[in-house]
């Protein structure tokens, strides 16, 4: 019996929602004091067409990640979605050109969703039906949690027009370090199929089924 896998998904979920935190409270702040600071009114216009980007790029994920995840394991999934998500935060993030963060709400809710998706599903296949509960309850604290505190902790740092090209270039080592880390205390002890060298987490009926 091994919790290195579940453990490893739910500290991805909990880091990549802690990166998250801050770049939400930037858009926020770019939109209403940078990008149309002269009009409140058409801030809040186009702040709808990121909610609107971010809801395809969230739909996406859905579609995305089952036939992706059959060709490749979910830890490798989840860590080249973190690699990504800190590839368009220094590549799009720094621009600060509001084009630039409708497409980095469509990459990020995308990335951001597919490792929900993932890592919802390795929890699924290696907890027990003894655990799953609470480790699910568990797992929404650190969805929902980390983000607050991520977005909490960079507001006393965060400039009040949001341009900080600093944070944006922090979140995105931060989201490689995540994905480094992942790497490293998931894949080892899996296989593509979620079992392997560290093993799984039985189920009493698969161990029923076994005996």
């Amino acid at each position: 019996m091994s919790w290195r896998g579940a453990a490893a998904a739910l500290g991805a979920t909990g880091g990549f929602s802690f990166l998250f935190g801050p770049l939400f409270l930037m858009s926020i702040l770019l939109y209403r004091d940078y990008f149309y600071r002269s009009s409140v009114g058409a801030a809040e216009g186009h702040v709808g067409g990121l909610v609107i980007a971010s809801g395809i790029g969230y739909a996406c994920a859905a579609l995305i990640t089952p036939p992706v995840t059959r060709r490749l394991s979910k830890p490798a999934w989840i860590t080249l979605l973190l690699i990504a998500s800190a590839v368009v935060t220094i590549t799009l993030g720094e621009t600060f050109v509001q084009v630039a963060y409708l497409a980095i709400g469509f990459c990020l809710y995308l990335t951001r969703q597919g490792v929900a998706i993932c890592a919802t599903t390795i929890l699924q296949e290696e907890v027990g039906d003894a655990y799953r509960g609470r480790v699910f309850a568990f797992y929404d604290m650190m969805f929902n949690v980390t983000y607050v505190i991520g977005a909490a902790l960079s507001a006393a740092f965060m400039p009040s027009n949001g341009h900080s090209p600093v944070i944006i270039g922090l979140v995105a080592a931060g989201y490689l370090v995540a994905a480094a880390g992942y790497w490293l205390a998931g894949e080892r002890g899996q296989s593509p199929s979620g079992s392997g060298p560290g093993g799984t987490i039985p189920s009493p009926a698969a161990q029923r089924s076994s005996s």
